[in-house]
């Protein structure tokens, strides 16, 4: 009986989100086509269809002189205009409200305006988010490092930092930026200490090299302190931790007696131990409780090649976090932040995938997306709307890609024909098309094929 209600609660939640990953691609197709069809009634251009999914119909009505199209592969959609396709012969007295005879500026701007508007979508979804508010890492200190500046300035566990070089900060993210930036520059910091004394000490960060996510080294400032992360906020389903009865919202105290500050220490305690059996203290609403948890023993691949193993526990370690709100204004001047770092770090992450850095098996399809929605849907409503807000911007970059057939594709030969003064040959414009068509294929079986895989696996 257990049993059955265990299988019938996960095909509950795999139906519950499954359906949020359609709404949410839909509403990231729907915003896009969106910014097509409005840009394009402004300069004058007749729409003929506005397509949600593709391939056969399964509901379609027609106003004015659009048809309204929803398809039942939700994987895409399309706005099919007036004299929009290469080929399409039309009468001279036809010619009026066609795309092909819209000056080169107005198809410039149909063009960009998809991208833009899953751009201006993302930026959206961050002013709500904000809002709405969220929870973020505050500067409580979990481990002050051997050997370093924040050690020999006197800094301590369980300080929180409330001042840099005379800007005010509440949370890690605030901390990180202003230390990165400042390697030999000496710093004023004032800390709370005891939740009640104030105490200021001068520290200069160390210049050191790190490795950030593409692999790429760079020198930044540090002063050797990590936050503090002893919450258990996500437990991975059919995990270690699940196994052992670890919920979320426990504190995990010490593993094996070494004492647990976050992921710098629950490494050498329990992720280095694979498939050994290790002693769990936590805290659970004021009381502490000892389970025995064995590390998943797994794989994985360095980037030296070699092989080595780890122990996975299947949770993610939260910290001292802090209410994150804003109003109106500030929510917009927060999300243009966010906004403008997701899409800085996309441009990087597609450059550095192109030229190799990033391997090709982290490629994903629509397999990949849900699996991800999957994860975050049980996180809550917030991490939600800040993965859609995420795809929205890789949807918009992707498509100003300069590859034919793609909204890039043709901003690149309308801007062309600006240089030209004429549009290019008809002919050319095909075959373009036709590779366009066919590496936008290859890259969909591949990704494809990685989803597959990584299920296999």
């Amino acid at each position: 009986m257990q049993e059955t209600m265990q299988s019938l609660s996960s095909v509950l939640s795999f139906g519950n989100s499954l359906l949020i990953f359609l709404i949410a691609l839909a509403a990231l197709i729907l915003v896009h086509e969106l910014g097509h069809f409005l840009m394009a009634r402004r300069a004058g251009v007749i729409v003929e269809k506005f397509s949600l999914g593709f391939g056969p119909k399964l509901w379609s009505f027609t106003s004015g002189d659009t048809e309204y199209i929803l398809a039942s592969i939700p994987l895409g959609g399309y706005v099919k205009m007036k004299g929009e396709d290469p080929g399409e012969e039309l009468a001279e007295a036809d010619k009026a409200g066609s795309f092909s005879a819209a000056p080169v500026k107005s198809r410039l701007a149909i063009a960009f305006a998809g991208p833009l508007f899953n751009i201006l979508f993302a930026v959206f979804i961050y002013i709500v988010f904000y809002m709405i508010g969220t929870e973020t890492l505050g500067t409580s200190i979990g481990v002050v490092r051997s050997e370093s500046p924040a050690l020999a300035a006197g800094l301590q566990t369980g300080d929180r930092i409330t001042e840099v070089d005379g800007h005010k900060i509440r949370f890690w993210d605030e901390l990180l930026k202003i230390v990165h930036a400042s390697p030999g520059k000496k710093l004023g910091f004032v800390v709370e200490r005891d939740a009640k004394t104030l105490l200021n000490f001068s520290i200069t960060p160390r210049s050191e090299e790190i490795t950030d996510l593409f692999g790429r080294k760079k020198q930044v400032g540090l002063i050797g302190v990590t936050p503090l992360a002893q919450i258990i906020t996500f437990i991975k389903e059919g995990s270690a931790a699940e196994g052992a009865g670890i919920e979320i919202g426990d504190r995990l105290l010490s593993v094996n007696g070494t004492t647990i500050r976050g992921w710098s220490d629950l490494k050498p305690a329990a992720i280095d131990k694979p498939g050994q059996e290790l002693t769990f203290k936590i805290s659970r609403g004021g009381i502490e409780q000892v389970v025995m948890l064995t590390p998943e023993q797994k794989t994985v691949q360095e980037k030296d090649g070699k092989s080595s193993e780890i122990g996975v526990i299947g949770v993610a370690l939260g910290g001292n976090m802090l209410p994150e709100q804003y109003g109106p204004f500030g929510a917009l001047k927060r999300g243009m932040e966010e906004t403008w770092r997701m899409t800085y770090f996309i441009m990087v992450s597609i450059k550095e995938m192109i030229f190799g850095s990033v391997p090709a098996d982290s490629i994903g399809g629509p397999i990949l997306i849900f699996q991800i929605y999957e994860e975050q849907a049980k996180r809550g409503f917030n991490e939600i709307i800040r993965l859609t807000a995420l795809i929205s911007i890789n949807l918009g970059l992707i498509n100003l890609l300069p590859i034919p057939i793609l909204d890039g594709g043709h901003i690149l030969f309308f801007l062309i024909e600006i240089l030209k003064g004429k549009p290019l040959s008809e002919r050319y414009r095909e075959r373009a098309q036709q590779v366009g068509l066919f590496m936008l294929l290859s890259l969909m079986v591949f990704a494809f094929y990685n989803d597959i895989v990584r299920i296999i696996g």
